[in-house]
């Protein structure tokens, strides 16, 4: 379903769409025609899981003080990298050096 902005006279979509009579007419008449219900794909919320496998990857929440997060953030950017990545990655070299 669009989302519908209204700016100024006319509704229009996200994308910019100007819903005039004639889109509308359309819309109107292929929701009347109704679908089958086998053709819908169903789309997972969220984040893709980290195993490559379907389903949720585990969540682990901690906190650090001001300069572990500032040398975590310093090595993220230095390799162009997502602080969380970096933190899985040093978690990872930890526990396989244990």
């Amino acid at each position: 379903m669009a989302t519908v902005k209204r700016t100024g006279s006319s509704p229009s979509t996200k994308a910019g769409t100007e819903l005039d009579g004639e889109v509308e007419a359309r819309l109107a008449e292929e929701a009347e025609a109704g679908f089958d219900p086998a053709t819908l794909t169903r789309r997972r919320a969220g984040r893709p899981s980290l195993t490559g496998r379907a389903g949720c990857s585990n969540r682990v929440d901690l906190r650090v003080d001001d300069e572990t997060y500032q040398a975590i953030r310093r090595i993220a950017e230095k390799d162009n990298r997502k602080i969380s990545d970096v933190v899985r990655d040093a978690i990872r070299r930890f526990l396989e050096a244990s």
